[in-house]
């Protein structure tokens, strides 16, 4: 165990996926603080949204540090369950965001609904984590997994969903008469297309030194984007109205 335990790719692996989740924390936190002066709700789930969003690569981190700093490692158990346990609160954040931003008479109608469909993944996920959990995970090393049918699918439905919804929600923002507004909207857009490919790339290519830097590099880009676009800090808006001139 510790450090003589990883080869020169895994520590690569582990320190750049901890630096990309350490980068992505402070940027949800930063978020959720905003709300402190703008007082707007949505800002707290949102950026918890955020942080939860990337928690596909918790277990990968958590186990990187145990091992490097008690030469423990985690269980599977616990891997799969901080890993894809977690995916449907990201999922629950943002609908409710959605729903409070644009449809807000109807922000719980569809948030149960929405709730619903992550209670039966969450049902579903634990049933298979008790019987056989190899049906919805499978570690490949200490610190990199391969999802299985069960989770691919969930995932690769609730991106669809958050895609969709936040195409919504950019069609929104571009009827308001605030360019900055309308950025806003681009913005946010932008981000989860980036997270989308990143999070894809990250799971189809084969992982190299080069590859690996690509994607996490992808997911980090995403997560400052997003950020920007729900914050939208003085100098970039300004900067953004310049270029609309």
């Amino acid at each position: 165990m510790g450090v003589e335990s990883f080869t020169s790719f895994e520590l690569f692996q582990g320190g750049f996926g901890l630096a990309m989740l350490t980068v992505n924390f402070l940027l949800g936190i930063r978020i959720i603080l905003k709300y402190r002066t703008i007082k707007r709700k949505e800002l707290i789930t949102v950026g918890l949204m955020l942080i939860f969003l990337y928690s596909a690569w918790w277990g990968s981190a958590i186990s990187f540090i145990t091992i490097l700093v008690f030469n423990v490692d985690v269980s599977d158990t616990f891997y799969i369950i901080i890993s894809y346990g977690l995916i449907p609160i990201a999922s629950l954040l943002w609908m409710y965001s959605f729903a409070l931003l644009v449809y807000p008479h109807s922000k719980w109608k569809l948030f149960l609904i929405y709730l619903v469909f992550n209670f039966a993944y969450v049902i579903i996920f634990f049933y298979y984590l008790i019987t056989n959990s190899s049906l919805l995970v499978i570690r490949v090393s200490k610190i990199d997994s391969e999802t299985e049918l069960v989770v691919t699918s969930y995932v690769m439905i609730t991106l669809a969903i958050s895609l969709i919804t936040t195409f919504i929600f950019m069609r929104k923002s571009m009827l308001s008469p605030d360019k900055t507004i309308q950025w806003k909207g681009k913005l946010i857009f932008l981000a989860l297309v980036i997270f989308v490919i990143g999070a894809v790339l990250d799971s189809v290519v084969s992982l190299t030194p080069p590859t690996l830097f690509f994607t996490r590099l992808i997911l980090m880009i995403s997560s400052v984007i997003s950020y920007i676009g729900w914050i939208m800090p003085p100098r970039v808006a300004k900067l953004l109205s310049k270029e609309e001139a």
